[in-house]
């Protein structure tokens, strides 16, 4: 029987415990802050806000895991004496962190299938135990992985960006945009498209008009699909109150769901800024 291990990125916000109890390899993001580099998992997101609210010119930006960390995990499970790995990654339009996992392989020469998961957070997670599930079923590799890509045209994802600041910082607006969305009280809400690609969805101009769009969407989705477990996740960047309104609109919409807390870690908040809210799911 093949004795495979599984590797994902931090994007997935696997507890240490629970990653350390199924088995999963987590390699780190790296998050650049300034001339800092820190891997995501030493780094929370109240810390990064603190330090771009003390400096006003301080930038901050994602990179793919360190390549060397990558190869020397593929090193070590190849001496560990396993046949292969599955390695399941953040989507691709967040990070290059699937093209650097399968260059590592290849310089550790170790078998390792990638999958781009189209998506992160508690969705990602859902990709390792699932496949993990297949595994014990004593499916064979290929039906892992066929399965797995498969389910990553299933994935759902929209994001109310809360301080566009971050993103003129970053590069990813200019300062003309920043300056209407403030005066206009723009909401910009983001989405992933059938690439995992993070694109443009519609611009809302209040709060609640941004809840109503994306919560549209959740009604659309439900009537041609089922929810996998009938989740759905909300999950914010320092904006509680507002990921609890909108977990209490989605729960009061849709009772057939259970609404849960997802996770938008550092290199979420690196992207979107603070007062950051979205909701996620996967179709069955």
């Amino acid at each position: 029987m093949t004795k495979i291990a599984w590797v994902t990125d931090s994007m997935a916000y696997f507890k240490k415990e629970e990653a350390e109890a199924i088995g999963v390899n987590v390699v780190p993001i790296q998050i650049l802050l300034g001339e800092t580099a820190y891997n995501e998992d030493t780094i929370t997101v109240e810390r990064l806000f603190r330090a771009l609210e003390a400096d006003k010119k301080l930038v901050a930006k994602t990179s793919q895991p360190i390549f060397g960390e990558f190869v020397g995990t593929y090193e070590r499970l190849k001496e560990e004496g396993y046949d292969c790995a599955i390695a399941v990654h953040c989507t691709n339009g967040l990070s290059s962190t699937v093209q650097s996992s399968a260059s590592a392989a290849e310089a550790a020469s170790f078998p390792v299938h990638i999958i781009d998961s189209h998506t992160a957070f508690e969705n990602q997670q859902e990709f390792i135990r699932i496949g993990m599930a297949l595994e014990a079923e004593g499916k064979s590799v290929e039906e892992i992985t066929a399965a797995l890509h498969a389910l990553a045209k299933k994935t759902h994802f929209y994001m109310i960006v809360g301080n566009m600041e971050t993103m003129r910082r970053g590069g990813r607006v200019s300062s003309g945009d920043l300056f209407l969305a403030n005066l206009l009280s723009i909401k910009p809400i983001i989405t992933t498209d059938e690439a995992g690609k993070i694109v443009p969805f519609k611009k809302a101009r209040s709060l609640k008009k941004a809840y109503i769009e994306i919560i549209k969407q959740v009604e659309e989705a439900m009537r041609q699909h089922t929810f996998y477990k009938n989740r759905i996740y909300v999950a914010t960047t320092m904006a509680p109150e507002m990921a609890a309104d909108l977990r209490t609109q989605v729960a009061a919409k849709f009772p057939e769901l259970t609404v849960l807390d997802g996770t938008f870690g550092p290199a979420i908040g690196t992207h979107a800024g603070a007062e950051t809210v979205g909701l996620f799911w996967l179709n069955d």
